[in-house]
């Protein structure tokens, strides 16, 4: 039986995750719809961004950066304090959701997972009628989105999960490979950082199917 991995993410998880809990709590302003970030302290302009919403992203906003630097870029951007609480909360309410799927999720980071689906069809349907299922349930439920990777192991999965977002679903079987990701910039590559990226582009390897 050909094996079948999902990789499941949330979008900009605490952003959204602070997005979801404001609204259910009398906010009318949606933080994922604004330039807005999860960070430390705005007014002091102390830590750093944690996650972004895609509007702060257009403006060229990176998680990991200052809140300084970020002001620098978008100083219209509104910035709000991390709740760590809340966010263990909502990743546990979004696991238990996948382990209704499958007993074999690895749970990856506090807002992504892997589920082997391999041999759930009789129960759920075809892998791409489940994800569907899936996606849509989260976000009924839950009030956030995720993207979903479906491939025949880990990597590919992965790869598959961070291609266009958001509340995407994407396949990258092997027979995929050659058409969607020997074009992607070698950089795209899980698990390459910049430095080796920067050091293969240097000799002339530009694109994945190049390295």
């Amino acid at each position: 039986m050909n094996k079948v991995i999902f990789h499941i993410d949330v979008n900009s998880a605490f952003l959204s995750w602070e997005a979801v809990y404001r609204l259910n709590h009398g906010e009318t302003i949606d933080l994922r719809e604004i330039p807005s970030a999860v960070g430390g302290d705005r007014e002091k302009r102390r830590g750093v961004i944690l996650a972004k919403s895609l509007a702060a992203k257009s403006f060229g906003v990176r998680t990991g950066e200052s809140i300084a630097e970020a002001l620098r870029k978008c100083p219209e951007l509104t910035v709000v304090p991390g709740n760590h609480s809340l966010y263990e909360k909502c990743s546990a309410a979004f696991m238990s959701i996948l382990r209704e799927y499958t007993p074999d999720v690895e749970q990856y980071s506090i807002d992504e997972a892997f589920l082997d689906m391999t041999g759930t069809e009789a129960l759920f349907g075809p892998p791409l009628t489940v994800a569907h299922v899936i996606k849509d349930r989260i976000r009924e439920e839950l009030g956030f989105t995720v993207n979903v990777g479906i491939s025949s192991n880990h990597l590919l999965a992965k790869m598959a999960g961070d291609f266009e977002k958001p509340n995407k679903i994407h396949t990258l079987f092997p027979e995929e490979v050659p058409e969607k990701m020997w074009p992607l910039p070698v950089g795209d590559l899980f698990s390459e950082g910049k430095a080796s990226a920067a050091k293969l582009q240097y000799i002339g390897i530009l694109t994945i199917g190049d390295l």
